[in-house]
């Protein structure tokens, strides 16, 4: 081995003996990192499979006309998965299982606690829909106006909101409202030509003036009116 050789491998020892713990830990610290990162990876995944496998169970409980155990169970996975989809879409099931059973204020609060918990705008957005549905139902037209006009919806919402909520506007026989509500949902192309159409053409003229009654004609010429 020649001079300069040597003067290599000391070089190369002095470099081990410096660096060489900390290179190692630093090796073994990102293996362990990777190997975490890879086991929360796993973990999740099996959290979404249970979750999902709790959500079909819900389902089939809906479905085999179950409402107190699908409702149950509604309750059960929203709190162990808060936040999630599932949760979210548990708790409306909850909520028409509620219905179902015609218990509104159930109803109400399943929807309440979907709109709460939910970071979906789409989904929050159909619970609050369901929600002045649920508010109707209970005779509290005032709410569910209150509801619809509490957050702007998303895109493909606002023609349902309007929908609705002149639908509402009618029952309280507000026509020049009901109008400007269907007016606003016909925007939608979708909503053209269809029931929302139907809808509008059969309220009630706002602005044709009534025909005069008999006692309410203009008096003779040289009468002083009353």
């Amino acid at each position: 081995m020649t001079t300069t050789d040597d003067e290599e491998l000391d070089k190369i020892k002095d470099f081990w003996a410096q660096y060489g713990k900390t290179l190692i830990l630093g090796i073994t610290l990102g293996l362990v990192v990777v190997a975490g990162w890879l086991g929360w990876q796993n973990w999740q995944g099996q959290r979404q499979t249970q979750a999902a496998l709790a959500f079909h169970q819900i389902e089939l409980l809906s479905q085999a006309n179950q409402p107190q155990e699908a409702m149950q169970a509604a309750r059960k996975l929203a709190s162990s998965e808060q936040g999630s989809v599932y949760a979210t879409l548990a708790l409306m099931i909850g909520a028409h299982e509620a219905m179902s059973q015609n218990d509104t204020a159930k109803a109400g609060i399943y929807l309440q606690d979907a709109i709460k918990s939910t970071p979906q705008p789409g989904l929050a957005a159909l619970a609050r829909l369901r929600l002045a549905r649920v508010q109707w139902a209970q005779n509290e037209p005032d709410a569910a106006l209150a509801t619809l006009k509490e957050t702007t919806p998303p895109p493909p919402f606002v023609s349902l909101y309007a929908d609705l909520a002149g639908d509402i506007q009618a029952s309280q026989k507000n026509w020049p409202a009901a109008r400007l509500s269907y007016e606003q949902a016909l925007r939608d192309p979708a909503s053209a030509g269809g029931l929302v159409q139907i809808k509008l053409n059969n309220l009630p003229a706002t602005n044709t003036p009534s025909a005069p009654s008999a006692t309410e004609q203009a008096p003779a010429s040289g009468t002083p009116q009353s």
